[in-house]
């Protein structure tokens, strides 16, 4: 039988052998068939295997990228607990998903160029910070909050502690774009074919939707949906305040929208 790495116990130690998905490692004491003593060169990580899993090469090392090609996971946190994904392998999976998975991206191309810090391409600094940030655990009317990156910094593309927060799923709702259904006018605004005119309409809570009339111009009614819009967000702000990020309510109250949003 052919194996990856061609070595028993009389001589594997000090040896250099490949893994197949890991990297080179090291074998530095041998124990038994059982125990072995693995050093695995590119992170330094230590553990322990069996031979024959040395043998055939299927031996990981939890500090190199595994995860969308990027996340390392580590060995200091879980990532399931009784056969459930925890909310912090979750959110940190899927945070990786958007911005380095080609598949989702090619559905979801608002996420095309977004990437994430280096340090959130870790697993352990990520989950530390999540518990260190005020919404995480907050359930907010029976729905978990969700990480936003685009509030503090408006058009972000990168993932990172500064720029992320925990806000409530109808401000995260409030504050989504939804441009490849929007057509060809200014956001907030549409072409009312029976009244011969533009018109405006503002989304709020719960898919709820606000008429704010008929205008002559399309800048006009620009113009309306900006002030109901900003108004209403600021309206959010005060009704969540205390209970989210001192930053996202401050960005919040200075939310303003751009005519080309």
């Amino acid at each position: 039988m052919n194996y990856l790495n061609d070595i028993n116990y009389r001589d594997c130690v000090g040896k250099v052998c490949k893994s197949l998905n890991s990297g080179d490692f090291k074998v530095l004491k041998y124990n038994n068939a059982k125990d072995v003593e693995i050093q695995f060169l590119k992170t330094d990580y230590e553990t322990s295997a069996q031979l024959g899993d040395i043998r055939n090469g299927r031996i990981r090392d939890p500090y190199s990228p595994s995860v969308f090609g990027v996340g390392v996971v580590g060995t200091k946190y879980p990532t399931m607990i009784n056969g459930v994904e925890t909310k912090e392998y979750v959110l940190w999976k899927s945070m990786l998903q958007r911005c380095y998975s080609d598949v989702f991206k090619k559905k979801r191309q608002t996420y095309i160029d977004c990437k994430c810090s280096e340090n959130f391409n870790s697993y352990e600094y990520f989950y530390e910070w999540c518990h260190n940030q005020i919404g995480f655990n907050n359930e907010g009317f029976e729905k978990p909050f969700h990480l936003d990156k685009d509030l503090l910094i408006k058009g972000n593309k990168v993932y990172s502690e500064d720029s992320c927060v925990f806000i409530p799923s109808e401000i995260n709702s409030l504050l989504i774009k939804h441009e490849a259904s929007r057509g060809k006018y200014l956001i907030g605004v549409y072409w009312h074919k029976r009244g011969k005119a533009f018109a405006a309409m503002v989304s709020k809570n719960k898919g709820g939707q606000e008429y704010l009339g008929y205008f002559k111009t399309e800048i006009e009614a620009f113009n309306a949906y900006k002030q109901a819009k900003e108004a209403f967000v600021k309206e959010q702000a005060e009704k969540w305040k205390g209970k989210i990020d001192n930053r996202a309510y401050n960005a919040l109250m200075n939310y303003t929208v751009n005519i080309d949003d």
